[in-house]
């Protein structure tokens, strides 16, 4: 099974759980939402292309400001999360949103047919991010912009560095490396600027946004790592012996981030704008 295959099916997994906190998600990512559809600054008239929409929550704000005079196309790797934010959409009576399944890493998609493309946390999951954001180049027309936002480092986001760590530490997951898909996998400001710098862009932006992941306990907040996070899987399949030494160091390592009795973990996103 390719790495594309495993990421699809981890996905998949993990679809239902971001349909249930969609309204959480929602509310705790709001600034990176803001910053990525202020940036794209979409037009009526204009066709924009989501990736990596999960259950589509940034293409409905991009819609809105279409209003009806353009299209967005909202698609993602995983059947399951296209099915959940064709669901959403319909609830919401959205009706200038197309859905599709698709691998960013090789849209087929014609050559600049686009005028925007936003990609909110996910072009650091995939195998090979640069060939998705080349494939978003192509994909634009000229003047065209991409939007998107990826975690930094593991230090400037705690709540997915330290269970990763302890993941790491323990032999459950190898060792952060270079090249290998994962939350915080383009957090490095110099690797990121070397997969996009060489791709021609007109004009490159990165301004680094804040947010907090807000937990009313511990218990809250290992749920939403095993039900939302890319190490849902990895957790869901450790042994109940190893689940416990796991969750105690990850309990242990995060409660200095406690706020009366609230759990805040801060996070961290290098939010682009790239302009064909």
């Amino acid at each position: 099974m390719s790495h594309t295959d495993t990421i699809r099916d981890a996905w998949d997994s993990l679809a239902p759980g971001w349909h249930a906190q969609r309204s959480y998600m929602l509310q705790t990512s709001w600034p990176i939402h803001r910053w990525l559809v202020r940036a794209l600054d979409p037009r009526p008239g204009q066709q924009i292309l989501e990736l990596g929409a999960g259950t589509g929550e940034t293409g409905f704000l991009i819609a809105a400001e279409l209003r009806n005079q353009g299209r967005v196309v909202s698609t993602d790797l995983s059947p399951k999360m296209v099915e959940m934010a064709r669901q959403r959409g319909t609830e919401l009576g959205i009706k200038n949103v197309d859905y599709r399944v698709l691998d960013a890493q090789k849209m087929d998609l014609a050559d600049a047919s686009f005028d925007g493309v936003v990609c909110r946390w996910g072009f650091m999951l995939m195998p090979d991010p640069g060939a998705a954001l080349r494939e978003s180049r192509r994909v634009l027309r000229p003047g065209g912009r991409l939007a998107f936002a990826v975690f930094r480092t593991p230090p400037e986001n705690p709540w997915a560095g330290i269970p990763a760590l302890v993941l790491s530490e323990r032999g459950h997951l190898p060792p952060p490396t270079p090249g290998i898909p994962g939350i915080l996998s383009l957090g490095d400001r110099a690797h990121l600027e070397s997969l996009l710098e060489p791709l021609g862009f007109a004009s490159l932006r990165l301004e680094s946004v804040a947010m907090t992941w807000r937990f009313a306990d511990l218990d809250t907040y290992w749920r939403w790592l095993v039900d939302l996070t890319a190490l849902g899987p990895t957790l869901r399949n450790l042994s109940a012996a190893d689940a416990a030494v796991v969750r105690a160091d990850i309990d242990a390592r995060a409660r200095p981030f406690h706020e009366g009795t609230e759990l805040a973990l801060p996070g961290l996103c290098w939010c682009g704008l790239a302009t064909r």
